[in-house]
């Protein structure tokens, strides 16, 4: 699949101000992928595609959960929030036939994972940073991102650093805390340990 054809996809399934988000998702994975030396095109073809499943009705992201494994993950039904993630990477893999690292990075752009290969990263911190996003921290995540040169230890840095603030905002709303999030954070806090880069 191209840009335009995920371009066309996502405008003509998402509502204008979702199909703006993903515009907007689309240009900050844009330049992460040059600045990374990564597929720009595979990049911006996850970033239209990463919120595909985000206006389905609650009974058809069930549906397809139910019809996959995916309902066997650990707490996820107590999460519906990340349910359109999931729910999008089967719906981009089946119906749309992309391909496995494109759907991982719709699958996981909510949760984040241990482990994430480059496009994942890539797509969560699109996601993140993208220029219609006001919440207090991501001018923040911005700023560990376009103030070093580049690089996948300022990568990870920025991941971890976008996963505490994700986690500690669901702590403070009391909702519950998908454990792929968990992962993640252990993980990337542990990695950045070894590294020496949060003394």
């Amino acid at each position: 699949m191209d840009i335009n054809e995920a371009k066309k996809i996502a405008k003509e399934t998402l509502t204008y101000e979702r199909y703006y988000h993903t515009g907007c998702v689309a240009a900050a994975a844009k330049y992460l992928a040059e600045t990374l030396s990564y597929d720009t095109q595979k990049a911006q073809v996850a970033a239209y595609l990463h919120d595909i499943a985000k206006e389905f009705k609650k009974a058809d992201l069930l549906q397809m959960i139910e019809a996959s494994d995916i309902i066997e993950l650990a707490n996820f039904l107590d999460c519906p929030s990340v349910w359109h993630s999931f729910a999008g990477a089967e719906y981009a893999r089946k119906v749309l036939n992309v391909d496995k690292k494109i759907a991982g990075a719709i699958c996981y752009h909510t949760t984040a994972r241990a482990d994430m290969t480059m496009l994942e990263k890539i797509i969560f911190l699109a996601d993140s940073i993208s220029a219609d996003r006001e919440y207090t921290y991501a001018d923040e995540i911005r700023e560990i991102l376009y103030s070093d040169e580049l690089n996948l230890e300022v990568l990870d840095k920025a991941i971890l650093f976008t996963l505490e603030k994700q986690i500690t905002r669901l702590i403070h709303e009391k909702r519950q805390i998908h454990y792929l999030s968990i992962k993640a954070y252990n993980f990337y806090a542990k990695n950045m340990n070894i590294n020496g880069d949060n003394k």
